[in-house]
């Protein structure tokens, strides 16, 4: 059963820790690792009402809580969901799987109900939900990590937006953002590098930083780490039986993400923009 009373209940600030000292928070934080295999263990429902408590408890744009949350446990729906989300044996292996919609219908209704007209139907309102979305399903990632159980983000939910949207019954004004794999871990394939933070972070203004040199030397360490090892992304306009013509040294995360950026996945999600009108998410 929901848990409201626990979800509402007044706390104090958390008190923190000093710079320097143990802190298991960061610790859980460093540790992240996505994990894509999971043994057939459920989740009890203690935990996961102490995940959906969490998720909850995410910062969100102006207290409108712009999202809502399906749980699926139900194996014969999981493996629809997994033929969705481009097969992916994980997504039906699970213990459940949270998909966090964008949701802004309670918004509309509360609107209408008090006889003023909606006038948020703009591409704000659209990057909002999807914002407060994204951070309840981080909040869900990591209650459910600090608890000892893997998780994988899944933004496949969105190959199919009208194929899932039906799948779940989502109504217009509610879509699909991304989805959370929770289960007992089968793997552990540790941390991934991350890109360097000269490329990654400025103070006070922008600065793409030395991509030239940053990029190869990230590169080195992907490949030093096994990131893609077995994942490798099909190359556009390769023939059935041509050999890819990028060798294992050569294949890092820059390939990686190329490919990911100019193959067949970017076709299945060429519409989305028009179904997201449809269901009244504007983009003007």
């Amino acid at each position: 059963m929901p848990n409201d009373d626990d979800l509402n209940r007044p706390r104090p600030r958390f008190p923190g820790f000093a710079p320097g000292d143990p802190n298991p928070v960061l610790d859980l934080l460093m540790a992240h690792r996505s994990v894509r295999a999971f043994t057939d263990e459920p989740l009890p429902e203690a935990a996961l009402d102490q995940v959906l408590n969490a998720a909850q408890r995410a910062p969100t744009s102006s207290n409108m809580q712009s999202y809502s949350i399906v749980v699926v446990d139900d194996r014969d729906l999981l493996k629809q969901v997994r033929a969705i989300c481009g097969d992916q044996p994980f997504v039906s292996q699970c213990a459940v799987l949270l998909v966090f919609c964008s949701d802004i219908s309670r918004l509309v209704h509360i609107c209408e109900q008090r006889g003023y007209r909606f006038r948020a139907d703009q591409v704000n309102t659209l990057l909002v939900a999807h914002g407060d979305a994204n951070l309840a399903c981080l909040n869900a990632a990591v209650a459910a990590q600090s608890m000892g159980y893997g998780t994988c983000m899944l933004g496949n939910v969105r190959n199919n937006p009208p194929e899932m949207s039906d799948l779940l019954g989502l109504p217009k004004y509610v879509y699909a953002s991304v989805g959370l794999a929770i289960g007992v871990a089968d793997e552990d394939k540790g941390t991934k590098p991350r890109l360097p933070r000269s490329v990654m972070v400025s103070r006070n203004r922008y600065d793409p930083g030395p991509l030239d040199t940053a990029l190869p030397a990230y590169d080195r360490a992907v490949r030093a780490a096994g990131v893609y090892d077995g994942r490798r992304e099909p190359l556009n306009g390769l023939a059935p039986g041509q050999e890819d013509p990028v060798a294992v040294e050569d294949y890092g995360w820059c390939e990686h993400t190329a490919r990911r950026l100019t193959g067949a996945v970017q076709d299945r999600r060429r519409d989305l923009g028009a179904f997201l009108d449809g269901k009244g998410f504007s983009r003007t």
